[in-house]
């Protein structure tokens, strides 16, 4: 019985000996059977895609992105191209163009934005008249490394310069390492007789292209110097805007003429008109048979009450009809539109009353009524 108890704890110690061996084998000195790699053999292709061929493209030229015409209405900038467009020295407009250079943006000189009434022919040109109210040219000159905005034409008045703004831009299709892109504004208020501008009554939509006809034709150039490239490059866009016409009748003297029944008595002094028409125009007077003030009954008929003044050189009297007399035009025919100025003054406009013999004495009066027409 002894030597089995001493039989089981011999095995057992040897037991715990072959373990702990073990063990200790594996920690110090690694696994007893070592597991080898196999021999891989051929390999005959093996694909690296991680690699890229970049081509960089650069114009030249640079590029007009995009463009725009717009109004400021309530504080913000809307579209106006190929529309028709309000003008009362207060409505601000701009014009907005987005250029790209891969040549950098110093290269560019000039952007030249010139607009003109096209005179019912699209194929017209900046300054072909030099009207005030006709033309307008606003520019960006940067040839000395600061940047320079000018309103070169008109000079009169016709037109007010607005603000200006330079903020750096982003072309989708530039390079990230050459192309500089920069968003311009050029703001500006129309006078009053800046030239109507109908359109043809179709407005065509199509991007960069005239084709409506008695319309304000615009042109955007931009020009390159060629610092960077063989030779110096213009490029540019077209298109066209519309304007309403405008009349208005500022103010109209007030005639006084004094005399004696048999006499045809010419007032004191001539009086003035001022007006405003952005087109052609005509304008004519009228009035109603003179009234006793204090005694209706007594009356002057309108037909010896004379006029002149304006294109009108001899006097002429109202007649029993109603009709006007025209200072400008006639019914249905025009003066030529004011290529100048912000407004017409008429300072030679003189009033006669022939008085009947017999006529009773006192203070007449009668209402006068001017009509301004646009075209």
């Amino acid at each position: 019985m002894e030597m089995e108890r001493k039989r089981k704890l011999f095995s057992a110690i040897i037991g715990i000996t072959i373990i702990v061996s073990l063990v200790v084998n594996i920690f110090l000195f690694g696994p007893i059977i070592m597991i080898g790699k196999a021999d891989p053999g051929d390999i005959p292709d093996i694909w690296h895609n991680s690699t890229t061929l970049n081509v960089t493209v650069l114009h030249f030229p640079p590029r007009i992105n995009w463009y725009d015409f717009q109004y400021k209405q309530s504080g913000t900038w809307v579209s106006r191209l190929n529309a028709q467009n309000d003008i009362n020295d207060s409505a601000e407009y701009r014009f907005i163009v987005n250029i790209s250079s891969d040549q950098g943006w110093d290269d560019i000189q000039f952007i030249n934005i010139t607009a003109w009434y096209d005179q019912g022919n699209d194929g017209s040109t900046y300054n072909q008249t030099s009207g005030g109210n006709w033309n307008l040219f606003l520019q960006y000159k940067n040839t000395t490394g600061t940047a320079v905005w000018r309103m070169l034409w008109p000079h009169g008045g016709e037109i007010t310069e607005g603000t200006h703004s330079d903020t750096v831009g982003f072309d989708p299709y530039g390079s990230a390492g050459h192309t500089e892109c920069h968003n311009l504004t050029f703001s500006f208020i129309p006078g009053y007789q800046v030239r109507y501008a109908p359109g043809d009554g179709i407005w065509n939509n199509t991007y960069n292209t005239t084709d409506d006809v008695e319309s304000w034709n615009f042109k955007i150039a931009v020009t390159d110097s060629g610092e960077d490239a063989p030779q110096s490059s213009t490029i540019w866009i077209n298109d066209e805007y519309g304007i309403y016409s405008y009349s208005e009748i500022v103010s109209a003297g007030w005639p006084t003429i004094i005399g004696h029944p048999g006499e045809n008595a010419t007032a004191n002094s001539n009086i003035t008109l001022v007006t405003r028409s952005n087109g052609n125009y005509s304008l004519s007077t009228d009035v109603e048979d003179l009234t006793h003030r204090t005694f209706p009954g007594a009356t002057i008929s309108r037909e010896r009450i004379w006029v002149r003044g304006g294109d009108l050189d001899i006097f002429d009297n109202f007649t029993a009809s109603g009709s006007g007399i025209y200072f400008y035009g006639l019914i249905g025919t025009y003066h030529l539109a004011q290529a100048n100025g912000t407004n017409l003054t008429t300072d030679d406009v003189e009033y006669k009353c022939n008085i009947p013999i017999g006529q009773m004495a006192g203070d007449y009066v009668a209402a006068i009524r001017y009509h301004l027409t646009t075209t």
